[in-house]
């Protein structure tokens, strides 16, 4: 499963490259949100179908909807692991020893988001899903 997510993604994003601008609809959006949460579950990877049907959108849209998907994806997650009992005292120590580099992250893209038109931004999307796609490739074959 993970050859095949790895080598669709790789894919969708050459593809992308040669297709033209497309506004997509509520299915579109619909058939993303659903491969996310396969790529997500199966690879750990869920970034990038989304990311590829945003392309086109300005980039404050794009940036704003992918992080409220992953923090509503993440929350979720977070949920099942506590119902499943796998949510552990040292994870959570774990977990807020990165906090401060969250923050860092955070006022760091303050100060970037200006200077990340579309155009930049799009190319970003593209090459995070050729990336993502080819490390999935390469961890399935290994």
């Amino acid at each position: 499963m993970n050859l095949l997510i790895g080598l669709s993604t790789v894919l969708a994003a050459v593809v992308s490259l040669c297709a033209p601008t497309f506004e997509p609809g509520r299915i579109a959006f619909m058939a993303a949100g659903v491969v996310t949460g396969v790529t997500e579950t199966a690879t750990g990877i869920g970034g990038p179908p989304m990311a590829l049907v945003y392309q086109h959108h300005e980039a404050p849209i794009l940036r704003s909807t992918l992080a409220l998907c992953f923090a509503i994806g993440e929350i979720i997650s977070l949920l099942m692991f506590l119902i499943m009992g796998l949510i552990h005292f040292r994870l959570i120590g774990s977990a807020l020893a990165f906090s401060p580099f969250l923050v860092i992250g955070a006022c760091l893209s303050q100060l970037a988001h200006n200077h990340v038109n579309g155009r930049l931004l799009r190319t970003f999307v593209i090459v995070f899903a050729v990336v993502s796609g080819t490390l999935i490739i390469i961890r399935s074959i290994t």
